[in-house]
């Protein structure tokens, strides 16, 4: 007996742990919601109560009996109590239909707001956090979990009303019999039982093993999804088809545990509520003395059953689907969670000097538990000035990027740019499944065709897009399935372009394309006098640059440019800002 007891606080804290997790989770507002219509759907039952009371008493005035006034409103004749009756039954069925109408509306506003939360703590999380996470789990539990975790609160406002109108109920039949009432609460406490001991810990296994199941399952599907191009080269089908089939064998187990396992209890519930029914009908005519009294009673505890038996069924129920679901608020809040504690804190606006559109100093960054990335990094960038930075891979390139951009912060040291004014490139450019035009603007406000194809001119994408059947309004497919590695570039610098910021950080942004039209993008983009600070590996983008930087081992080194490079730079300023730059040094 004494882990039995030891158990009892335990699964107590459980419970008070599971209530607090699934009532912080909502706003103040939400909660008042859920009260609310919870009170509706109590009031549908209370109406289901006044009606069998007033088919009780109709039922005794069609059998002669007078009707003792307990009420203004007790009926005195057949034709009255049938007319309360009519109302009555309208009047529940008109609840029902805008109360139960409520509820889903309030449940698929709460699903909007916890995937628009979560989407937006996703957005705004620390980069480096971010990058940890697995895409396609990100997207299953933005659009699956939180459609069950909004379907939990449906089914603890449709339980807390049935349990109230069952007790309602039951008190009825305390006043009309004791001896039905206390039937129903042995068998109420027998369903309890059986639910909680039997199919409760089950079907939270269950469920846990089919949450982690699925999320596999996203992964193997991303996975073969997003190297199609490979598999078809490669014909290995079956093997990614295999480990799908595997997992999906493993979620179809689980699921028809977690679906089973509530049938099994409504199954118990419904036989065990109509034998209940059954017992009842043959107490009271054990019971009573007067034949015809006993037809309205009758009348009462067939009325009252007809909706208290599928609440009793209703009830055991939506107990096993809760289990199941409250694993999808738990992963909720955890991620919320998540995105609070790591969510990126919002830099400081540290602008630079006049006449320049960066400065770093000091700057050291790492990643946690591993080494320096940056070491006393010190860079002085002027408006207009192209600055090309080389390195081996994995030398930090990229990471001194996110740190202009604003996507990471560094453990000490400064960094001053005005973040307003960057446009970012990075080699691997994201496109939206959409039109040429929207992947433009991309977010932007509307802006005329004129300027779009300018930025596309620049880019040197204007012939291609004109080319087109539809124009800027043509396609690109998934991620720019249609276009080429070139074309995904190119539109991705028209993008940046169009955005008239003043610094571009480019990230191999170019390295798809062919030497011709990467010099003639370069030279467009030196010409419109915006900053460029260009991460590239192609020797013969050297020439571009006004100063060319090198990492090696987290330093950041600058290089001697040859003068006849320099003659060919672009721009009459390369010189001069070299000049400029051995002056500032000294």
């Amino acid at each position: 007996m004494r882990p039995l007891k030891g158990r009892e606080p335990e699964e107590t804290a459980r419970t008070q742990s599971r209530f607090h997790t699934a009532i912080e989770l909502l706003g103040n507002r939400q909660r008042l919601l859920v009260v609310l219509l919870t009170l509706g759907r109590i009031a549908v039952g209370f109406c289901d109560l006044l009606v069998a009371a007033a088919m009780y008493l109709m039922f005794l005035l069609l059998q002669g009996h007078a009707v003792k006034h307990y009420v203004l409103w007790t009926p005195t004749t057949v034709l009255s109590a049938a007319a309360i009756t009519t109302v009555l039954v309208v009047l529940r069925g008109l609840m029902d239909y805008y109360s139960a109408r409520a509820t889903l509306h309030q449940i698929q506003n709460l699903h909007t707001s916890l995937l628009l939360r979560l989407t937006d703590g996703y957005s705004r999380m620390q980069w480096n956090r971010f990058v940890e996470c697995n895409r396609s789990e990100l997207l299953g539990r933005a659009l699956q979990t939180t459609r069950e975790a909004a379907d939990f609160y449906h089914r603890c406002i449709e339980l807390a009303a049935n349990v109230v109108v069952v007790a309602v109920m039951t008190a009825a039949l305390v006043y009309q019999s004791l001896a039905a009432a206390c039937a129903l609460g042995f068998a109420v406490l027998a369903f309890y039982a059986g639910h909680r001991f039997v199919v409760r810990r089950k079907l939270q296994v269950a469920a846990a093993n089919r949450e982690g199941s699925l999320r596999l399952l996203q992964h193997y599907m991303a996975d073969m999804l997003s190297s199609g191009k490979e598999i078809r080269t490669y014909r290995n089908q079956g093997f990614f088809q295999d480990r799908i089939r595997r997992q999906a064998e493993h979620v179809a187990v689980n699921n028809l545990h977690v679906v089973f396992l509530p049938q099994l209890a409504r199954i118990a519930a419904d036989q065990g509520a109509v034998l209940l029914f059954l017992f009842i009908v043959i107490g009271v005519e054990l019971r009573q003395g007067d034949i015809t009294r006993l037809l309205s009673l009758l009348v009462f505890y067939f009325v009252l059953s007809r909706r208290l038996l599928p609440l009793i069924s209703q009830i055991s129920f939506l107990a096993g689907q809760m289990d199941g679901s409250y694993e999808n608020v738990k992963t909720i809040a955890s991620d919320l969670n998540d995105c609070r504690t790591y969510r990126d804190s919002a830099l400081a606006a540290l602008l630079p000097d006049s006449g320049r559109v960066l400065q770093m100093t000091a700057v050291n960054f790492s990643f946690p538990g591993r080494e320096w990335i940056l070491r006393n990094v010190n860079l002085i960038m002027r408006q207009g000035e192209t600055i090309v930075l080389r390195g081996a891979s994995g030398m930090g390139k990229t990471s001194l990027l996110n740190l202009v951009a604003g996507l990471t912060q560094p453990l000490s040291g400064t960094v001053r740019v005005d973040r307003a004014s960057i446009a970012y490139v990075p080699q691997e450019i994201t496109l939206l499944d959409d039109s040429i035009r929207n992947n433009l603007l991309f977010g932007l406000p509307g802006k005329p065709d004129r300027e779009l194809m300018k930025a596309l001119e620049l880019a040197k994408l204007d012939e291609f897009v004109t080319a087109q059947a539809l124009g800027l309004d043509a396609m690109v497919g998934d991620n720019g399935a249609l276009f080429s590695g070139g074309e995904r570039q190119r539109l991705g610098l028209a993008r940046a372009i169009l955005r008239g910021n003043r610094l571009l950080l480019l990230d191999e942004a170019t390295s798809a394309l062919d030497e011709e039209n990467q010099k003639q993008i370069l030279e467009n983009l030196n010409a419109s006098g915006k900053s460029i600070l260009l991460v590239t590996h192609r020797v013969h983008t050297h020439a571009f640059g006004h100063r060319i930087f090198r990492l090696e081992e987290g330093s950041l080194v600058e290089e001697t440019i040859p003068l006849p490079v320099l003659a060919t730079a672009p721009g009459d300023v390369a010189d001069k800002g070299t000049q400029m730059d051995r002056l500032d040094e000294g």
